[in-house]
């Protein structure tokens, strides 16, 4: 036996009310997928096929699934040590044993005993863990929820399954503590870090208002460390001022989590409960009309919006313009707040995304006519992953079919191969571009598999991408494609002996690109790629052991998403 998909009972069942009463109401009956009983664990069972050849299915791509297993063991021994969720870890250079001691004990590729396989801990290994941080965390919180849904369906041996689900529990925790720790509903920490993880001890905060009850800093910024504010965790400090890419990525962590656990009984619904009402209050406070006159405001624990807080379809960066119809702004708002009305199954937060955001406004069609997001040499990447991870929240989590069928038309022609245009995502090799184009293509959702055959293309791109991205563990190690030499003359010999033609420092933030997208094989290192420039050249730190989470994302999701019976 497997399980599908678990969507979230219908309005009626939460609030008692009939099916033409939550038409009358705005609100969205979400369909309701009847819980199966996963397999036995341990009879290794085949699951529908999925976008990724599972363990039973034919053409598994054994080396694939190492890769795979290797950056899960390493992130979960090594970057979520502490916190349970993604840290980039540093490991200095010179620090040659402890190096040697993470790769022989990640390349062994067996157990998950760090200090029973080396002698040393932990900590003897790692120089620092930075902060944890929505954008990185989400998505492997989601890496996580796909993980445990798969080797549950697929009924792999019982260690494996139990172990995940513990990382599924760890994630709860940690989505909890996010928003816990502020001190106000409906507000979610930028970040968080512990006290006595190397690396926090500089951490120096402030109060959010000074004796006279005004908020401080007195101009916003973009992330000020607070203590604990609901007294609930004086081992943690958290980071204020949560962008919308710090949103979007804790959002897609809750949905994803939520899709795989709603109906799990091995879940304990008291953790699914405060899921449920802390995306709810999350949900509300965006639903709030601020002082400006506006609603999609992400707000913070001092009372005001946060620094990058602005998704209304009226907003540029941080200010209004009136009429600016934004569709990446628009994209990313019915992710949110559909990714939210997905988890709380709330009524008021449906009628709002089905009334307001859909009906009245028409954020899919802003997102298809007016995405607002190439610049060419200039585009900024971390501006295609927010776009693409509202995409993928919209069209998976929204039951309105005519609405996803705009935003199916959305990720195609104006996300990700715009007619006419240049430097398009569908030449990036960007795997989440890649499998979101994949998925929406074969109208895969949350409520049942897809029904059509995926973008095959996309899938095929997407796939070379994760086959030649780095192998497990992941340090960051300097990559030097084209010298100064080669820089000046405008050829260049890729460090694989892949020719490159140099633009300059054209990009970005005058960033050395390419006029081709490098292949991953040699691309400079990044602590999450797909919001990073896919032109560029040369790059890397030396010293970061990094988690991987753009890798584990995409792979366990593209295990978990189903093509039908």
């Amino acid at each position: 036996m497997t399980v599908t998909l678990h969507a979230v009972v219908a309005c009626m069942i939460v609030s008692g009310c009939s099916d033409e009463e939550a038409k009358d109401s705005g609100a969205w009956s979400y369909p309701s997928v009847p819980w199966v009983d996963p397999p036995v664990c341990g009879a290794a069972v085949s699951r529908p096929p999925s976008l990724i050849a599972g363990s039973s299915e034919a053409g598994f791509d054994n080396a694939l699934a190492a890769k795979a297993h290797g950056f899960d063991r390493a992130f979960h021994v090594f970057n979520a040590t502490g916190t349970g969720v993604n840290a980039d870890v540093s490991v200095p250079p010179e620090w040659t044993e402890q190096r040697e001691a993470i790769r022989a004990f990640v390349q062994d590729q067996t157990g998950w005993d760090f200090e029973g396989h080396s002698g040393k801990t932990v900590r003897d290994v790692i120089g620092q863990w930075h902060k944890v941080a929505g954008a990185y965390a989400g998505v492997g919180i989601a890496a996580d929820a796909y993980y445990y849904g798969t080797l549950r369906d697929e009924g792999a041996p019982c260690e494996d399954v139990d172990r995940a689900r513990q990382f599924v529990l760890a994630n709860l925790d940690a989505l909890h503590l996010a928003t816990a720790i502020t001190g106000v509903p409906g507000v979610i920490a930028r970040g968080f870090a512990r006290r006595d993880l190397p690396g926090s001890e500089s951490i120096v905060t402030a109060a959010l208002f000074d004796a006279n009850g005004n908020p401080l800093p007195e101009e916003k910024n973009n992330g000020t460390w607070r203590e604990d504010n609901a007294g609930l965790y004086p081992e943690y400090v958290w980071e204020d001022s949560c962008s919308r890419d710090m949103l979007i990525g804790w959002v897609i962590g809750m949905a994803a989590v939520w899709e795989v656990t709603a109906q799990d009984p091995t879940i304990p619904q008291d953790r699914k409960d405060r899921l449920r009402d802390d995306a709810s209050a999350i949900a509300r406070s965006l639903m709030q009309v601020g002082d400006r006159g506006y609603d999609l405001e992400i707000h913070d624990a001092d009372g005001r919006i946060t620094y990058h807080g602005y998704i209304n379809e009226n907003a540029l960066d941080r200010g209004y313009l009136a009429g600016a119809a934004n569709g990446m702004y628009g994209i990313m708002a019915l992710g949110i707040v559909g990714g939210l009305a997905y988890v709380s199954r709330e009524p008021d937060v449906a009628q709002y995304l089905r009334r307001d955001l859909i009906e009245r406004r028409g954020l899919h069609l802003l997102a298809r006519d007016n995405m607002l997001l190439d610049a060419g040499l200039l585009s900024n990447y971390s501006g295609y992953n927010m776009a693409f991870q509202g995409a993928w929240l919209a069209y998976r989590y929204l039951p309105d079919e005519p609405a996803r069928d705009v935003i199916r038309e959305a990720i195609a022609t104006s996300l990700y191969a715009r007619p006419g245009g240049s430097r398009q995502p569908a030449e990036q090799k960007q795997t989440f571009y890649d499998f979101v184009q994949a998925v929406s293509a074969g109208r895969g959702t949350a409520f049942g598999p897809m029904t059509g055959p995926p973008d095959e293309g996309a899938r095929a791109r997407g796939m070379e991408t994760l086959t030649e991205f780095w192998e497990p563990p992941y340090f960051a190690e300097e990559r030097t494609n084209c010298d100064e030499v080669e820089i000046e003359s405008g050829q260049c010999v890729g460090v694989d002996g892949t020719p490159i033609q140099v633009l300059g420092y054209v990009g970005r933030n005058d960033e050395l690109v390419a006029s081709e997208p490098l292949p991953m094989r040699i691309r400079p290192a990044s602590n999450y790629y797909w919001r990073s420039n896919p032109y560029a050249i040369n790059g890397g730190d030396n010293s970061g052991l990094y988690a991987a989470n753009d890798f584990r994302f995409c792979y366990w999701m593209a295990r978990w998403v189903t093509s039908g019976p």
